[in-house]
């Protein structure tokens, strides 16, 4: 509708299934894939279907959980499993609500995030079907499989960003992710957010 409504003449739309795209093709110049990859049964199946379409020298930003960072939601997953919790409306309310009487969490980063506040946001939160989380080494190993060089974070946390260039001030530092696994192993909050970064194919 907004395409129309622009008059934009030279965009396309697709819509299909990411495990079963790997044979297109069509190539891209980029590719982003934000919070779709760690709810796949294989994620690493459905990021080698992308990168079979990215072409040499291309980029791509792809966004993943960090298992650090949502230990307090893996907890309370592992609490909604045990209760039998179904994921309809009202058992989600009467679980937020539940949450925002236990003062250890009232307070915490998980009640601060803007996810908490609306019912699609807090289904995809803690109440979506299939979770997968990552470190730090297993996306190295991915990008190393996949033929991708790491190119650095998006950082939404500016604080944190000041931190780690303060501990590594040398530049290169930057997309070291070795370095970057022991600083959020130091601070393991640091990517509540999600892990977004960019990656190139190598020519």
């Amino acid at each position: 509708r907004k395409t129309n409504e622009l008059q934009i003449k030279d965009l396309n739309y697709y819509q299909a299934d990411i495990n079963l795209i790997g044979g297109w093709a069509k190539k891209f110049d980029l590719i982003e894939c934000c919070g779709v990859l760690h709810h796949l049964a294989s994620p690493t199946e459905g990021w080698r279907n992308l990168e079979a379409l990215l072409n040499s020298g291309g980029l791509m930003k792809i966004a993943l959980y960090s298992e650090l960072a949502r230990q307090d939601i893996v907890r309370l997953r592992r609490e909604i499993a045990v209760a039998g919790l179904g994921g309809d409306p009202q058992a989600m309310r009467a679980f937020r609500a539940r949450l925002f009487d236990d003062p250890g969490l009232r307070d915490s980063a998980l009640a601060q995030s803007g996810d908490f506040y609306s019912l699609s946001a807090f289904r995809d939160l803690l109440f979506h079907v299939q979770e997968h989380r990552f470190t730090l080494p297993l996306i190295a190993a991915a990008l190393d499989r996949l033929g991708l060089d790491f190119c650095g974070f998006e950082m939404t946390d500016q604080r944190s960003l000041a931190a780690f260039r303060a501990r590594h001030p040398d530049p290169a530092a930057l997309v070291d992710l070795d370095l970057w696994h022991g600083f959020e192993t130091d601070h393991p909050m640091t990517f509540s957010g999600m892990y977004q970064f960019w990656c190139q194919k190598i020519e």
